[in-house]
């Protein structure tokens, strides 16, 4: 294999679709906590329908912070929990669950190598409930969950 280093684009694209809304499952969680103790989730979502059905289209952060309880908030009735009263929640109840989710891409440079870095992210309001979600949650692609959060059972793969 030859490497020329002159073809080639100076973008590292990571984006998976362009954006848009599209319906996403959570497909792992992943729980950390910062220095100071507070706790933040990371949600791992993945296309549920199209050619590219369970690739990971973007990762998103639930910070249960003062200043990230109202996004917290939004983004579980988006998920179709009834955010009106006060909810026990466990990173677990939310694998499965589909929301429409809106992707915008966004260009950095790499502080070490100069590289543009294309990504997607999901805007503070990016995130509305899914009226087909009962479907989509019964179809979408199964998965181990991977990156040491939480997923779901291996034995839900199919081989």
């Amino acid at each position: 294999m030859q490497i020329d280093p002159d073809v080639g684009t100076g973008v590292d694209d990571y984006v998976v679709v362009e954006e848009g809304t599209y319906p996403l499952r959570v497909e792992s969680v992943r729980e950390t906590r910062s220095p100071d103790g507070e706790v933040a989730w990371m949600l791992r979502m993945a296309l549920v329908e199209g050619e590219r059905a369970g690739r990971t289209a973007v990762t998103d952060w639930l910070n249960f912070t003062d200043r990230g309880m109202h996004r917290v908030r939004s983004i579980l009735g988006a998920l179709g929990w009834d955010v009106s009263v006060p909810v026990e929640v466990e990173p677990e109840h939310l694998i499965g669950l589909v929301a429409n989710v809106r992707l915008i891409n966004q260009e950095t440079t790499h502080p070490d190598t100069g590289r543009i870095q294309r990504r997607s992210r999901v805007p503070y309001d990016g995130w509305s409930p899914c009226p087909d979600a009962e479907r989509l949650q019964a179809m979408a692609p199964r998965t181990t969950g991977g990156g040491g959060g939480v997923g779901l059972a291996a034995d839900a793969m199919p081989f």
